[in-house]
């Protein structure tokens, strides 16, 4: 046999071996890859879109309590309160009843039976109108008002009678509370919905109908500035097929004949947002689910879910990530493993395993960190240590699950993720009952924060947040988390704790280390807490109720704080 034909044998047979061992490595490799950024991309549609649709419900939420605060509804209280129409008494609580959640349900007014009407409009913190018309009135004045009564400061007057308003007729035929169809507001032309419900004096007559208006215009904002990646696209949708709030810079409504006119989906230019939704438009609905799409641009992960049912709304929240966001590191990878395998063709063999196991052993982790993400299990420690697509792919995935669960002022656990590891403590107790010592939550509030934010300003109030932060972590163990429930409200979730004498212990401890003063700039302040608590399972066995009754427990020891009341225990 010559020599040129035993190398034939020697080489091609080998050279055929390597080239198939390193394609077979790339697409086990390439397969591994796509599997876990799947699974990954899944958690997150899923996560972004439980974090839009809790966002949306909490504005819903402010339009209901804000009628609930002035006129409440049997569901909510032991018996039926009777409704006063006296124009003067329902002036003052609007007054109160506009200012709790002022970005985006500052107007509350009352429409009676005889044709009184009184509305507070809180058009900023500065600027209030009052809306007034006394039933033997023909006209509605409209004043500018720095307080309850004053009536310096007359604007205009108009033709008004409110029983001839679409959210009184609706509302006067139906028992339940009625949502207006989206409009876009009269004097800022934003898009805007109404919550009308009617009311009855105590021998059960109409009295007439109370309403608050709620502008959508924050929901817009609060998608904008969600951090999903560089071509995905967030919309919710109402049952008409209408855009009532989206991500992008494309705006959901046009100007035709000089008056503004809402968007559909299917009408917009955007071909991630109309291109979904035709293929969602018949879709029937009833919880969250994702979906693979082809679309023009190519494969696009979507999740699409429910939202305001329990508002009474029939909305659809939809988040659409191009898959090729997710995929772009993978493939780059793939394609500079090629090149190195057919340029390192003699050592590719005998270093090509070592290498393809651990870029197999890392993708397995990243898969097994998401799965356990999304289950709402503790994240465990990549341990992840490279510099290429893979250890690219782990930092983003590490940074994206710090950004979902952590709070990005304070750096403590956020709302959601204190309802994801609590979820998960529910789950253990469920698979090991009386293996589980319980949990306890601690509700926190902070007292005189708003003045500090007052006098010393909003940098201010955000140190004093960030030093509390730390110092609420320096007080509980390493096993147990803190986590900002919003604005100046913390909750501490503490571990295989429910003795009572511990409970107390940790609350006066977290009084003494909490309430020390802090020093801004050229101040020193303090600040003073109000705590509750609640136990799993004692209390209640879903989050709901534990932070509920917490919450209670909190509010019940500020008001005995403020009336000099002490707890023993």
């Amino acid at each position: 046999m010559s020599r040129s034909s035993l190398r034939r044998e020697l080489v091609i047979p080998i050279t055929v071996l390597v080239i198939g061992v390193s394609a077979a490595i790339g697409w086990v490799s390439m397969k591994a890859g796509t599997d876990a950024v799947y699974t990954l991309t899944q958690r997150i549609l899923v996560d972004m879109v439980m974090r839009i649709n809790h966002a949306t419900e909490k504005h819903l939420d402010g339009a209901i309590i804000a009628l609930e605060s002035v006129a409440p509804s049997t569901t909510n209280l032991p018996k039926a309160q009777a409704f006063s129409p006296d124009l003067k008494s329902l002036e003052e609580k609007f007054w109160a009843a506009s200012g709790l959640f002022m970005d985006v349900n500052n107007y509350v007014y009352f429409g009676g039976r005889d044709g009184r009407f009184v509305g507070v409009y809180r058009i900023s913190k500065e600027m209030v109108q009052l809306f007034w018309r006394e039933p033997d009135w023909n006209k509605r004045m409209v004043f500018r008002v720095n307080h309850v009564g004053d009536r310096s400061n007359v604007l205009r007057t108009d033709d008004f009678d409110p029983r001839l308003r679409p959210w009184y007729k609706a509302a006067q035929d139906s028992e339940k509370p009625v949502w207006s169809k989206i409009y876009n507001n009269f004097s800022f032309h934003y898009p805007t919905i109404t919550l009308a419900k009617a009311v009855y004096q105590e021998n059960h007559e109409f009295a007439g109908v109370m309403a608050t208006d709620l502008t959508l215009k924050e929901l817009s904002n609060f998608l904008r500035k969600l951090e999903i990646s560089k071509n995905s696209v967030a919309y919710i949708v109402d049952a008409d097929g209408y855009i009532i709030a989206t991500s992008g810079q494309e705006l959901p409504e046009r100007t035709v004949n000089g008056v503004p006119e809402r968007m559909r989906a299917v009408d917009m230019k955007t071909p991630l947002i109309s291109e979904t939704f035709q293929k969602l438009a018949n879709l029937k609905l009833s919880a969250t689910q994702t979906q693979a799409m082809e679309l023009s641009s190519g494969t696009t992960d979507v999740a699409i879910s429910p939202l305001g049912n329990r508002q009474g709304l029939n909305w659809m929240t939809v988040v659409a990530v191009p898959r090729a966001d997710f995929m772009s590191s993978i493939n780059q990878g793939f394609l500079q493993s090629m090149v190195i395998a057919l340029a390192c063709i003699i050592f590719a063999l005998t270093i090509g395993l070592t290498i393809v196991e651990r870029v197999i052993r890392d993708i397995r982790k990243l898969t097994a960190a998401a799965e356990k993400f999304g289950n709402g299990e503790p994240m465990p420690s990549l341990q992840i240590r490279r510099t290429d697509e893979i250890g690219t792919l782990a930092q983003t995935f590490v940074e994206m699950e710090n950004k979902l669960r952590y709070d990005k002022l304070t750096q403590v656990a956020n709302r959601e993720s204190l309802f994801t590891q609590i979820n998960y403590l529910q789950k253990q107790a469920l698979e090991n009952p009386g293996g589980s010592e319980g949990f306890t939550l601690l509700f926190i509030d902070l007292d005189r924060f708003k003045f500090i934010n007052d006098n010393h300003g909003h940098d201010a109030g955000d140190k004093v947040l960030v030093i509390i932060a730390a110092r609420l972590r320096s007080a509980i163990r390493d096993t147990d988390e803190v986590a900002r429930y919003g604005g100046d409200e913390f909750v501490l979730l503490l571990k295989d704790t429910r003795n009572s004498i511990d409970i107390n212990n940790m609350v006066e401890k977290i009084c003494s280390i909490v309430e020390q003063p802090i020093s801004i700039e050229d101040a020193v302040v303090s600040v003073g807490v109000s705590i509750g608590w609640a136990c799993f399972p004692e209390d209640g066995k879903d989050y709901v109720r534990l932070l509920k009754i917490a919450d209670s427990r909190m509010y019940n020891r500020k008001r005995d704080r403020k009336a000099g009341i002490v707890h023993l225990a």
